[in-house]
């Protein structure tokens, strides 16, 4: 049966000869083994790696989408168009819900909410999608289709339809680039994340830096607002020290302790639970912290390692679809 939502093809090739180096050289410089490599290369890998995929991109100096290809499937297939009286060609609203696979209502909501460009109608008052509004509309559905994060990724793959309404295909392009370096930022700290969770519940040794850091740095480290720390501060999810002129100073144990607090509320902890298992944990019952931390109607019991890696798993998802919103963008361009 054919794909219907499309696939990625790895197309490592190109990119390896244009930089001059061989499955060798990059094997070494990735630091992976030469036969997973070769997966790779001949696009054999059944499930890709995105640390293997980080580790080639920065060994090759190439963005992601250097060596990763959309292909559409069927339900990415552009639908046959009508012809008006004039011989203009445009899709109605069932052909574009049909192909998104969503209901027309959402094709009307985003036209309502102002996500797509003005489309006009017939005089019995039929909407007539044009081929940019399907593209516009493709994008969105990739926006809404992947799990919600916060708002700073959301907002800048907004900013990408936001673009594309106006049908500036450099600026969509430059958003798309834009996200997707925002979404490798926001990974790179998951896996740092990850690692200082794993050594926290196991009461390891946390790595010392020796860096301190003011309230606006430490804010400006994690992507929140200074504001977002004190509320934390203020619902006892942290005791931040203090300097003699009571401006708070951030060391490596009240970072590492932040980048915590920041992916458990990334993975939609309320305050509360996190506060419920901060207090228990802090008295020395990491098992507690564990159980204080799952929410009360929780089918299966989540712990803070699962939470990290749900927190990977949903980058992931998101990755996968920045590089198909880029991957449109450059087939209109």
């Amino acid at each position: 049966m054919p794909e219907q939502w499309g696939h990625f093809d790895i197309i490592l090739g190109s990119v390896m000869s244009r930089k001059g180096i061989d499955s060798g050289k990059l094997a070494q410089l990735a630091h992976v083994q030469r036969s997973q490599l070769n997966l790779y290369i001949t696009n054999e890998i059944k499930r890709p790696d995105l640390g293997v995929l980080a580790r080639i991109c920065t060994a090759l100096a190439c963005d992601i989408g250097e060596i990763m290809k959309f292909i559409p499937g069927e339900s990415a297939a552009k639908p046959k168009p009508i012809l008006n009286t004039s011989g203009e060609a445009f899709y109605r609203t069932g052909q574009i819900a049909q192909e998104l696979g969503v209901h027309p209502n959402t094709i009307r909501f985003y036209e309502r909410i102002g996500l797509i460009s003005p489309v006009e109608r017939t005089e019995n008052r039929y909407r007539q999608f044009t081929y940019r509004h399907l593209t516009q509309l493709r994008v969105c559905r990739l926006i809404f289709g992947t799990p919600y994060t916060n708002r700073t990724l959301r907002n800048t793959a907004f900013s990408v339809a936001a673009a594309l309404k106006s049908w500036d295909v450099e600026l969509a392009l430059t958003n798309a680039e834009a996200y997707q370096h925002l979404l490798e930022k926001e990974y790179a700290s998951a896996l740092e994340t990850a690692s200082l969770l794993k050594n926290w519940t196991e009461k390891g040794q946390l790595p010392g830096t020796g860096n301190v850091y003011s309230h606006k740095e430490a804010a400006s480290l994690l992507g929140v607002t200074p504001e977002v720390l004190r509320n934390w501060e203020r619902n006892g999810l942290i005791c931040v020290p203090r300097q003699p002129d009571q401006s708070r100073v951030y060391g490596d144990e009240e970072i590492a302790r932040l980048r915590i607090i920041y992916m458990l509320r990334q993975n939609h902890y309320s305050i509360s639970a996190i506060q419920r298992s901060m207090l228990i944990f802090d008295s020395g019952n990491s098992a507690g912290a564990v159980l204080a931390l799952n929410q009360p109607a929780a089918d299966l019991e989540i712990e803070f390692v699962s939470a990290g890696d749900h927190w990977l798993d949903t980058l992931a998802s998101l990755t996968i679809s920045a590089a198909a919103i880029k991957q449109i963008v450059v087939e209109i361009r």
